[in-house]
């Protein structure tokens, strides 16, 4: 007795069904095959798992072979218990094992009926279960793209991260293509996920979702305001997209430049000269707050009149002067003055040639100089010369 409760239970850990007793019925005697829905209808393409259970009633505890008959050649049946595949099961007396017959059924099957049967034979009885299936026809090729943030707010210089939900609601696999349309200047890059790998393809099998990453970096002279972008993912057979939107917040752009566009000019040693600049905001927003300043060599001076501009709008100008005095004692030849504005937001500089002369007042003193040398060279020479 104690042997054969042992093989009992050793049979029910291989075969890793569920079990459970119930009393037999009245005049209920005999093994039996149920599932709760023996007519089912079911789409191409799609993967089933029907529960079956096998009952036994007043017989002895007995191994259950279980075989299945009328299942397409091209179809998938497997009988699962515990999630493992199994051909038979240990159903204790009064007792029941609980299995699934999952099936797996190709896109290309054929709308129409198909009858397929369960037997379950033990020692002391047997049981037949047909289950006849409705076979429909596939659900037609369907992508959905989901944004996770449809709207992202930066400036031109940002690159704007759009996460999007790509979902094949299909039965079968699909390979999508992506694809955006932004305006001229713009650039998209994709990626899957988390992945560093840019990708224009991937392969989404049938009820699967994916995330992919869509970077667009806008132009440099991108206007202010909001830059839709399209995205599209295509399939052979399914085609969706979705709309992403940049919000650019105005940026400033300053440069610096000289008068007629020049960046250079000329100034005498020991002198102030003013030189006229123009700041330029060739950007999308007012750039405010600049401050002007600049680095000279050693012993120059620089000034800046006016030394700060409250606001110069977008693609308006400011005039201003820089007021630079070489040292006294600077040699004769070309030098790089750096100047500089900024402010908030904003920073931009320029280097500017200054061509620096020497003062017409030191050639008259050398000159002068000269002369009387040689008055006294000759008047040395005519006192000296007598004697």
């Amino acid at each position: 007795m104690r042997a054969g409760v042992l093989a009992l239970l050793v049979g029910l850990a291989v075969v890793g069904v569920a079990h459970a007793k119930d009393p037999s019925p009245d005049n209920v005697k005999g093994l039996y095959l149920t599932t709760d829905f023996p007519a089912i209808q079911i789409r191409a393409g799609e993967d089933t798992t029907l529960p079956i259970t096998i009952y036994n009633y007043g017989l002895s505890p007995q191994r259950t072979a279980i075989t299945l008959s009328g299942v397409p050649d091209d179809w998938k049946a497997e009988l699962q218990g515990s999630g493992k595949p199994v051909s038979a099961a240990f159903v204790d007396y009064d007792g029941r094992a609980s299995l699934n017959l999952k099936l797996t059924i190709p896109a290309s099957a054929k709308p129409g009926a198909y009858p397929i049967t369960l037997v379950a034979k033990g020692d002391g009885g047997s049981s037949t279960l047909p289950i006849a299936i409705d076979l429909a026809a596939p659900v037609a090729a369907k992508l959905t793209a989901t944004p996770k943030f449809p709207v992202l707010k930066g400036t031109p210089k940002t690159s704007f991260d759009f996460s999007v939900a790509v979902k094949n609601e299909s039965s079968a696999d699909l390979t999508v293509n992506l694809a955006a349309a932004t305006p001229p200047g713009f650039t998209t890059t994709f990626k899957e996920g988390y992945n560093t790998q840019e990708i224009t393809s991937l392969q989404i099998k049938a009820n699967e979702s994916k995330d992919i990453s869509v970077g667009v970096k806008p132009g440099a002279n991108a206007p202010a305001g909001q830059t839709p972008v399209k995205l599209t993912v295509a399939a052979d057979k399914a085609t969706v997209t979705t709309e992403l939107t940049l919000d650019i917040a105005g940026q400033p752009t300053v440069a610096i430049t000289g008068q007629d566009d020049r960046l250079s000019g000329e100034a005498t040693a020991g002198q102030e000269k003013s030189f006229p600049l123009v700041i330029r905001n060739t950007g999308t927003a007012a750039a405010k707050g600049l401050s002007l300043n600049g680095t000279a060599p050693s012993g120059w001076t620089i000034k800046f009149d006016p030394k700060e501009l409250s606001e110069v709008a977008p693609n308006g100008e400011a005039k201003v002067n820089a007021l630079i005095t070489p040292t006294a004692k600077a040699i004769a030849g070309d030098y790089v003055v750096s100047l500089r504005a900024s402010g908030d937001g904003v920073s931009e500089s320029a280097s500017y040639r200054v061509t620096v002369t020497t003062s017409t007042l030191w050639g008259v003193t050398g000159v002068g100089v000269i002369a009387v040398a040689l008055l006294i060279l000759v008047g040395a020479v005519g006192r000296f010369g007598r004697r």
